[in-house]
């Protein structure tokens, strides 16, 4: 190897080592909890046991249980019949926060009332639709 090509090689190498000592630390400064406080490497609740924590605390229909962010994000009925999205806290069980649905706040902050019971909805009940007269049916013979 004549000098060169040493010369630029050996440059090259000093800066990148004197480089990576400067950087090696900033990566180690994260500000992350120690390991035994992160919720990842605690034991979470099941699922079962989040269900009957939930219907313990006056929650029904239970439905869409699933891990977001560190707790468990769950759709599921008050004991006043709105729906809501709660967020569980997977260790306890607690509920950490709760949130309406979009559409019942906003038709709340228009000042609507939802008609029917809190069972029956536009998705679940369909009595309110127009009943066809029996009168009105056709003859069986055409």
């Amino acid at each position: 190897m004549s000098l060169k090509n040493f010369l630029p090689a050996l440059i090259i190498g000093v800066v990148l080592g004197a480089a990576s000592a400067f950087i090696t630390p900033a990566f180690s400064d994260d500000k992350r909890p120690p390991a035994a406080a992160s919720t990842a490497d605690r034991q979470w609740l099941s699922i079962p046991q989040i269900v009957d924590k939930l219907e313990a605390a006056g929650y029904r229909n239970i439905e869409e249980i699933e891990r977001e962010h560190g707790k468990y994000e769950v759709r599921a009925t008050r004991r006043d019949g709105t729906r809501s999205k709660l967020y569980v806290h997977p260790q306890t069980g607690e509920v950490m926060d709760s949130r309406q649905g979009e559409r019942q706040r906003a038709s709340d902050e228009r000042g609507e009332r939802r008609s029917g019971s809190a069972d029956c909805n536009e998705r679940r009940c369909r009595d309110d639709l127009p009943q066809a007269a029996v009168g009105a049916l056709p003859p069986a013979g055409k």
